[in-house]
C-alpha cells in the first residue's frame, strides 16, 4: 500500500478488495458462531425492559416502515425502519450481558444489528437511492461483513492502546469504537466502494462516545451505547453510499484527530489499525459468554464453580475473598442488585449466584432471582480486595473460601468462552438454541441455526430476517 494513504484508506482498500474466498475457513467458522451467538442474545433480549422502553418511548419517531423496507425487531412480531431496528436490536443484544466480548468490546451487538438492518435496506431496494437494484445479498457477503466489522472495531480499540487505557479514562469502549465496526459491516452489505467506505469510517467518528457514569447507579445507558453504535454505523454507511462525505484522515487529522481525542500519547499507535490486515483476524480474538454477567466476573465464576464441584456449598461458606485488579474492583466490586445493570456488574452477586445455583443465567439475574434473601445474605459474606500485582480488565482473580471446617484457595484461570479457552461449537449452538427458544418455536430456532452455519453457500441471506420474527410480544423480564 502507498505510504500516502491514510489509515481509513488502507482499511477501506483491504476490505473492499476482500472476498469470502480470501478469508480462512476457520475465521469464517468463528464469524458464523459469533453471528449465531449474537442472534440468540438479541432474540432473548427482546424481553428486556430496555427494549420495551426503547420501543415505547420512540414509537412516534420510529414510525411505521413502508411495505418491503422494514427490518424485524428480533424475537417480536414487530418491524421498524432499518435505522430504528439497528438501535433496538443493538440494545436487545446487550440487554442481558449475554453478547460476546473481546472485540470493541461488544462487537457482535453492534456489528450484527447493523449488518442485518443493512440487509433489510438492500432487500427493500433503498440503499443509496435509485441506483440500487434491490437485489439480495448472498451469505458470503454477510459473513464478509461480519468479519469486517470485528476487524475494524477491535483494531480501533487497539490503536487507542487497548481495552484498559480506554476504559481507565472513563470511556465505554463499545460506544467509542463500536460505531466503526457497525459502519464497515453495514458498508460491506450495502456494497460501498473504497472511497465510500472511507467516508463511512470518517462519518462514524462523529457518532462516537459513551462513558462509564452508569456504573454509579446501574443506569440503562450502557445498553444505549451499543444500540446507538449500531444505528450510527448504519447511518454513516447509508450517508456515504448516497455521496455524503466524511474525512479521509479521521484518525491522525492535524485538528480533530480521533486518536488524540480518545487516546493518551503513550498508548496510541495508529499502525495497529492496518498492520497485519489479512494475517491476524480479529474475530478470532473475541470470546463467547456462558454467563449473564460482566465478562470480568467470569473467571471468578469458573473458579467458584470448581469448588462447588468439589462439594463446597453456600450453606457451609463463611467468607469468600476475591483479590483482583483495581479496574475490576472498581467496575465489579459493589454488592448492588437494585437494577439489572448493577446486578450484572457485581462480583458478589455473580459468585453467590454461581455457588447457590451452579450457573448465572437469566433466571438468576432477573428481579426474583437477584432478590432471593438467601442470595443477598451470601453476598454479604463475599469481599473484593485490590491486589496491586494484578492489572486490567482481564486479570484473573485469586479466591479464598473459608467454610465451617476448612479454607481453600483457588487461582482463577482464563474464563470459559475466552479465545484461549473456547466453548465448543456445540456448546455455542446449545447456548443459541436455549436463548432463541425463549421467544421462537423449536423448528424456527433450528432453521436459523442451519442457515447461519451454512451461510457461505446461501445465495440470498434475506430469508434470515423473516426467521427472526416471533408470533407474539414478550413478557418483560426485569
Amino acid at each position: 500500500m502507498s505510504p500516502e494513504l491514510t489509515a481509513s484508506e488502507r482499511i477501506a482498500d483491504f476490505l473492499t478488495a476482500l472476498r469470502p474466498a480470501d478469508i480462512p475457513p476457520e475465521v469464517l467458522q468463528r464469524a458464523k458462531l459469533h453471528l449465531l451467538d449474537t442472534l440468540g442474545a438479541g432474540i432473548a433480549g427482546a424481553a428486556s425492559r430496555e427494549v420495551h422502553l426503547s420501543r415505547s418511548a420512540l414509537a412516534a419517531a420510529h414510525g411505521t416502515p413502508s411495505p418491503g423496507t422494514g427490518s424485524p425487531v428480533w424475537g417480536t412480531p414487530a418491524g421498524l425502519p432499518p435505522l430504528a431496528a439497528a438501535f433496538v436490536n443493538g440494545v436487545a443484544c446487550h440487554a442481558f450481558e449475554l453478547d460476546d466480548s473481546g472485540g470493541c468490546d461488544h462487537s457482535g451487538a453492534v456489528v450484527v444489528p447493523a449488518a442485518l438492518a443493512a440487509l433489510a435496506v438492500r432487500a427493500g431496494g433503498s440503499a443509496g437511492g435509485a441506483d440500487d437494484d434491490g437485489t439480495g445479498v448472498d451469505g458470503g457477503r454477510l459473513l464478509h461483513a461480519v468479519v469486517s466489522g470485528y476487524e475494524v472495531g477491535r483494531r480501533v480499540q487497539d490503536a487507542l492502546g487497548g481495552y484498559d487505557p480506554v476504559n481507565n479514562q472513563g470511556w465505554h469502549s463499545t460506544g467509542v469504537t463500536g460505531t466503526f465496526a457497525a459502519a464497515v459491516a453495514a458498508g460491506v452489505v450495502l456494497g460501498l466502494d473504497a472511497p465510500q467506505l472511507v467516508s463511512a469510517i470518517g462519518l462514524a467518528g462523529s457518532f462516537t462516545g459513551g462513558t462509564w457514569a452508569f456504573i454509579g447507579d446501574g443506569a440503562m445507558s450502557k445498553r444505549m451505547h451499543v444500540g446507538r453504535a449500531a444505528e450510527a454505523g448504519l447511518n454513516s454507511a447509508l450517508l456515504a453510499k448516497a455521496g455524503f462525505t466524511g474525512p479521509r484522515d479521521l484518525f491522525s487529522a492535524p485538528w480533530g484527530s480521533f486518536l488524540k481525542l480518545y487516546g493518551q500519547p503513550g498508548d496510541v499507535q495508529e499502525s495497529r489499525l492496518f498492520d497485519t490486515l489479512g494475517e491476524d483476524w480479529q474475530v478470532q480474538r473475541a470470546s463467547i459468554k456462558p454467563y449473564a454477567t460482566c465478562r470480568s466476573t467470569h473467571s471468578a465464576i469458573d473458579a467458584i464453580l470448581s469448588l462447588r464441584d468439589r462439594g463446597i456449598t453456600a450453606e457451609a461458606t463463611q467468607k469468600i475473598t476475591v483479590r483482583t485488579s483495581a479496574l475490576i474492583a472498581d467496575m465489579c466490586g459493589t454488592a448492588d442488585v437494585r437494577s439489572l445493570v448493577s446486578t450484572q456488574l457485581s462480583m458478589q452477586f455473580a459468585l453467590a449466584a454461581a455457588l447457590m445455583h451452579g450457573t448465572v443465567g437469566l433466571d438468576q439475574v432477573a428481579e426474583q432471582g437477584r432478590n432471593d434473601p438467601r442470595l443477598r445474605e451470601l453476598m454479604g459474606r463475599i469481599h473484593v480486595e485490590v491486589d496491586p500485582e494484578q492489572h486490567g480488565g482481564s486479570a484473573e482473580p485469586f479466591l479464598t473460601v473459608q467454610t465451617d471446617t476448612d479454607s481453600f484457595g483457588v487461582q482463577a484461570v482464563k474464563a470459559k468462552g475466552a479465545a484461549t479457552n473456547r466453548l465448543s461449537d456445540q456448546e455455542t449452538i446449545g447456548k443459541f438454541e436455549g436463548l432463541a427458544g425463549t421467544r421462537l418455536p423449536g423448528d424456527r430456532v433450528k432453521a436459523i441455526s442451519r442457515l447461519v452455519l451454512g451461510l457461505e453457500s446461501v445465495h440470498d441471506a434475506g430469508p434470515l430476517l423473516g426467521l427472526l420474527a416471533a408470533d407474539s410480544e414478550p413478557a418483560v423480564l426485569t
